[in-house]
């Protein structure tokens, strides 16, 4: 295929899916744009002089073109009148030097008609247009004159130029009457006469004109351009004034006022600018009191909270030394009520109802010890007393410790508890293995408690993840089961000490204390327990810890 060449000017073909390019914006005049900065950078009150002002001039001389042409109109009409008139008077005084050929008996007449203002030449021919006299130079620059076409008895603008008019006047032989005559003798055409007129009257009628008119409307103008400078004034110099109030209370001038003069629109403005810089005065200074209460009370109340503090501190030392002694105190009476009680059941002699009763001494000392191992290991975590120690855990070994611990109770309300591991889990890490299970213990103990059909599943999972630590991995703990569920508006408060969720049935036999130890706990560690459930179908607790391997042991 030949390659030819792209001309400028062809059209440009668009293949499809392409969007053309915009159109280049086209560059404006630098007249245009010096105006455009001019606007920008002017003042309102030089934009509306220099708008009356230009106004001002443009109706003058139009004014004074308007004046000038209408009475350069009547002066035209006055001279054409007037040369027409001169032609004729000529004429009728030219009969007898066209009669006779004679042209001293018409230059009397011919000088008194240059006499005229503006009369430049004249001419007078005979009918076949032969020249009998000619006076003046003004007829230099006319064509010569021909013979008319028709005979007329009226002067005719025969010839106009820029600077002149051309008038002709036919000559007719005037015949009087005589006795002798039976019938009056027709006129006879004998020829006619040129008038040459300049326009110089004209011109200068008009230049007249036109300047007396132009200055008279100039001085109206300048006399409606000082008005409107002073209404001008009256106008923006209130402006002004607001403007520069403006500034100065965004400089930080609170105290000052624009000055309210100026048209009703603008002072209104003003008063209103200054009502309202007013206002917001008074509420600074309402603002500043209130905040130089607000200090003196947040002063007051952080002493008030200082001191509270201190006494809440003190409180809850008394409160850990109390609960450590009373729990010792406690633990060591009702560990021999427990080991008598166990004693006692041991003798073969018991009736069914003394051994019952024995039961139930044993149950409910082992709930209150239960109770006072739980307040007591709150109290040491919310104190900040408790620690963590870490030691190496199978973690295998450790979860089915646990799943085995549980699964009595599960076998007793005849529901399961599926265990199921990781293969991926790290056999051994760094962990504290007895906050670990006692965590796993209190979720597989209330899933327990709250499934009556179904069963609970615990799961040990490694999750991939690229923020853990070096030779650390990351862990995540499931309980999951098919009991009641937890209304939504439970699952806030359910972490509470002493809460616990379920109707008063389903409360029966606990604290209230498990699921708080255990978020303690896990926040120890680094994680955090989550939630999710639904009423009447099932819960699923989890946490994820991120622990040491055994490389990092």
């Amino acid at each position: 295929m030949p390659n030819h060449p792209i001309d400028s000017q062809s059209p440009v073909s668009i293949l499809p899916g392409e969007v053309p390019a915009p159109p280049a914006p086209l560059p404006r005049p630098w007249l245009l744009r010096v105006y455009v900065r001019w606007l920008r950078e002017t003042s309102f009150r030089r934009h509306l002089s220099m708008a009356v002002a230009l106004g001002g001039l443009t109706l003058a001389l139009l004014m004074a073109a308007v004046n000038a042409w209408q009475g350069g109109r009547q002066v035209r009409a006055m001279l054409l009148d007037q040369g027409g008139r001169v032609a004729g008077t000529l004429a009728s005084n030219s009969s007898l030097a066209l009669i006779y050929a004679a042209a001293d008996n018409a230059e009397e007449a011919v000088r008194a008609s240059l006499s005229f203002p503006d009369v430049t030449g004249i001419e007078i021919r005979d009918t076949s247009g032969r020249l009998l006299l000619a006076l003046g130079a003004g007829r230099d620059g006319l064509p010569a004159a021909l013979p008319p076409a028709r005979a007329a008895s009226e002067p005719w603008l025969d010839e106009e130029t820029e600077d002149s008019w051309a008038f002709a006047a036919p000559v007719w032989t005037r015949p009087e009457p005589s006795p002798f005559d039976v019938t009056l003798r027709p006129a006879q055409l004998l020829g006619h006469v040129r008038v040459i007129q300049s326009k110089a009257t004209l011109h200068r009628t008009q230049t007249s004109l036109f300047i007396a008119n132009f200055g008279v409307a100039l001085l109206f103008a300048a006399l409606f351009l000082l008005a409107m400078r002073y209404l001008a004034l009256r106008l923006t110099r209130p402006l002004a004034a607001l403007s520069d109030a403006m500034d100065k209370v965004e400089g930080g001038d609170s105290d000052a006022r624009a000055p309210a003069g100026g048209p009703r629109d603008i002072a209104a403005m003003a008063h209103t600018f200054n009502r309202m810089i007013s206002a917001l005065q008074e509420r600074e200074t309402e603002l500043g009191a209130h905040r130089d209460h607000l200090e003196e009370l947040v002063h007051a109340r952080t002493l008030e909270l200082s001191d509270a503090k201190e006494r809440a501190e003190v409180a809850n030392g008394a409160k850990s030394q109390f609960l450590a002694r009373m729990s010792h105190e406690l633990r060591t009476p009702l560990n021999a009520v427990m080991g008598y009680a166990q004693i006692l059941k041991m003798d073969a002699g018991l009736t069914p109802k003394q051994r019952n009763g024995l039961d139930i001494i044993h149950s409910s000392g082992q709930h209150l010890l239960t109770l006072i191992v739980d307040i007591l290991d709150l109290s040491r975590i919310e104190a900040g007393k408790a620690e963590l120690r870490l030691g190496p855990v199978k973690l295998a070994t450790r979860m089915n410790a646990v799943a085995d611990i549980v699964r009595v109770m599960a076998v007793d309300k005849q529901i399961s508890l599926d265990l199921h591991l990781d293969p991926a889990l790290p056999a051994v890490v760094l962990a504290d293995d007895k906050r670990l299970s006692q965590i796993l213990l209190n979720l597989l103990g209330n899933a327990v408690k709250f499934t009556h059909v179904g069963g609970v599943t615990l799961r040990a999972l490694t999750l991939p993840s690229v923020e853990t630590l070096p030779s650390h991995v990351m862990l995540r703990f499931e309980v999951e089961d098919t009991g009641v569920g937890i209304a939504d508006d439970q699952g806030d408060r359910l972490f509470e000490p002493f809460e616990q969720a379920g109707n008063a049935e389903q409360r029966v036999g606990g604290t209230g204390l498990g699921l708080a130890i255990s978020r303690q706990l896990v926040r120890m560690m680094g994680g955090e327990i989550r939630l999710e459930s639904r009423l009447g179908e099932g819960s699923r607790f989890w946490f994820d810890l991120s622990v040491p391997t055994q490389d990092a042991v």
